[in-house]
């Protein structure tokens, strides 16, 4: 069961990491490539991806203090206190919310990538994001969702982006379990970056072949 305060917590912890979660590495790919002037990055000595992550890790620090700060202390004021159930639950969130992060990261640096092959995919990119908004409890818990879905959920990534670090904050999540979910976590994350680095090998080797 979950208390009233906890739910209160629970949704304004949701807004800091939809707000704090900055990936745009999708959306610089598609862009770059739409306007063909990826080959710069290309042509600059640096890891293009490494370049574009290291741009979401500036812009998630200018979030944490220009949107979450805010956020934070209009529901200290006017809502509740967003306090973590313990110490020890706050910092399995931070961990966990770190892999979330590199999870969300790794999934749009993946569809990135499908830019190169086709300019135009029509909704891919806005189908993944209402698949993470629905199915990863940022919008509404999963606890409230039939067992036999949330079962199915388990086996999927996106639960362990929102649900998992926020099951954790507000106490709802054990720290057993909190661990044995970041396990998890870091399986979907090598699983993800796996295929990431197959892919843009073969892609970027494509590049090189026809734009020498």
């Amino acid at each position: 069961m979950v208390g009233r305060e906890q739910m209160l917590v629970y949704s304004v912890m949701a807004i800091v990491l939809s707000n704090l979660f900055t990936v745009s590495v999708e959306t610089n790919v598609r862009g770059k490539i739409r306007r063909g002037n990826v080959a710069v990055d290309y042509i600059k000595p640096v890891n293009v991806f490494l370049m574009y992550f290291a741009e979401d890790i500036g812009s998630m620090v200018t979030a944490l203090f220009l949107r979450c700060a805010p956020i934070l202390l209009c529901s200290a004021l006017f809502i509740a206190a967003p306090r973590p159930a313990s110490f020890t639950a706050f910092i399995l969130f931070a961990a966990s919310s770190l892999l979330s992060y590199l999870i969300l990261w790794l999934i749009s640096a993946l569809v990135g990538l499908m830019y190169f092959k086709a300019v135009e995919m029509g909704p891919v990119g806005t189908i993944k994001d209402y698949l993470i908004m629905i199915f990863s409890g940022s919008f509404v818990p999963i606890w409230f969702f039939p067992e036999p879905v949330q079962k199915v959920l388990e086996f999927l990534p996106f639960i362990y982006t929102y649900q998992l670090p926020l099951g954790i904050y507000i106490g709802r999540t054990s720290a057993v379990r909190g661990l044995k979910g970041m396990l998890i976590q870091l399986i979907w994350v090598a699983v993800f970056l796996a295929l990431f680095i197959t892919l843009k090998r073969k892609t970027e080797r494509n590049i090189f072949v026809q734009g020498g």
